[in-house]
């Protein structure tokens, strides 16, 4: 793998009486904090379509934390709530597994259910 990839994530945190066991967890060190998620979805934006998100778990998936946190935005992924869904758009560099928070939005964005009015 060769330069930062833009990467998206969604995410979400547990709610009360909800577990981990069953779902794939991604781990996310923001500083010395190590913080664990539930992986709804990911994708690459590689317009090329050379890189798929399947690559970039292959390259993490043994590693804890699976990703360490960088950027303005690294301290996002504490404020979190129990419950919430997060989407994380960031750059993913391979060389040192390293995921540049470029922005975090509430909700799965446009993997949501659709709204009916």
């Amino acid at each position: 793998m060769g330069p930062p990839l833009p990467t998206t994530l969604i995410v979400a945190l547990p709610g009360p009486g909800e577990a981990y066991s069953g779902k794939q967890v991604v781990t996310v060190g923001v500083g010395t904090t190590v913080y664990r998620f539930l992986l709804k979805d990911a994708y690459v934006d590689d317009p090329s379509g050379f890189i798929h998100w399947p690559d970039i778990w292959q390259y993490v998936r043994d590693h804890r934390p699976n990703f360490q946190t960088q950027g303005a935005d690294a301290g996002q992924f504490k404020k979190i709530k129990p419950g919430q869904t997060v989407t994380i758009k960031g750059m993913f560099a391979p060389m040192d597994r390293t995921f540049e928070v470029v922005s975090v939005d509430v909700g799965a964005g446009v993997f949501a259910p659709g709204h009916k009015y």
